[in-house]
């Protein structure tokens, strides 16, 4: 999984512990943990398949939560060093992985994040096209124009912090996905694999942004990842099948 640079703390009291709202939503959303007792192991040919796909699950869905943020706050808008970085980041294309072990854009690797500001300068200019900012001052809206959208990408590849934070969690969650399936659930058992995935997801989607707190949505986020490891699997299962007959 490789060493990862460890990125500041947010200055908040995070508590250890799940509290009991996150499992009673667990239980009402009907989540079958059951599928990671059987998830592809290391050196394995389902293992880089099925992990990256999950990934990706995870990295389309914070981009949504993202964008879904931009939308109902768009004061945002009135400070572009901060905007630039959450639209730049919600246009990435959610990385597809690179086999065997690498699933997500990892800070330290300039190729990937390359790729990362390639993807987004594709993507960014429709996006500034649809934000509404009519209401705001000229001097507001004229950052978020759709011919600037490769000077935005510029701007957020020259000042990288914020979208290394959000990058660098997703590294984090992924890690957390692979040690939890591979190492804790084996050694463990699922209820304690478990208990230590939702502490870690909870912690750093807390960390995800200074400016709002994904934290709350982290039982959904494990959700989105299991449902994606059931679909891959059933698929992997199906091409067996297949082979076979």
């Amino acid at each position: 999984m490789g060493k990862l640079l460890e990125m500041p703390p947010r200055e908040a009291n995070m508590s250890a512990e799940v509290s009991p709202h996150y499992v009673e939503t667990n239980q009402e959303i009907g989540i079958d943990f059951s599928a990671w007792k059987s998830a592809p192991r290391e050196r394995t040919a389902a293992y880089f398949p099925t992990y990256s796909a999950v990934s990706k699950a995870i990295q389309t869905a914070m981009r949504a939560w993202v964008s879904e943020w931009l939308a109902g706050n768009l004061e945002i808008l009135q400070k572009p060093h901060t905007a630039y970085a959450m639209l730049v980041y919600q246009c990435t294309h959610p990385f597809s992985g690179r086999p065997t072990n690498i699933f997500t854009y990892e800070i330290q690797q300039t190729e990937t994040l390359n790729r990362a500001f390639r993807s987004a300068a594709n993507k960014l200019g429709r996006h500034l096209k649809a934000l509404d900012t009519k209401r705001m001052p000229w001097f507001t809206r004229e950052h978020y124009f759709a011919y600037r959208s490769k000077e935005v990408v510029k701007y957020v590849f020259k000042n990288p912090r914020a979208i290394y934070r959000m990058l660098h969690v997703e590294t984090m969650l992924m890690d957390a996905i692979l040690r939890f399936s591979i190492m804790d659930v084996p050694q463990v058992g699922l209820d304690e694999a478990l208990a230590r995935l939702r502490r870690t997801f909870k912690t750093q989607l807390h960390r995800f942004s200074e400016h709002f707190d994904l934290s709350p949505r982290s039982e959904e986020l494990i959700k989105v990842a299991t449902d994606a490891l059931v679909a891959r699997m059933a698929a992997e299962s199906a091409i067996s099948l297949v082979e076979v007959a």
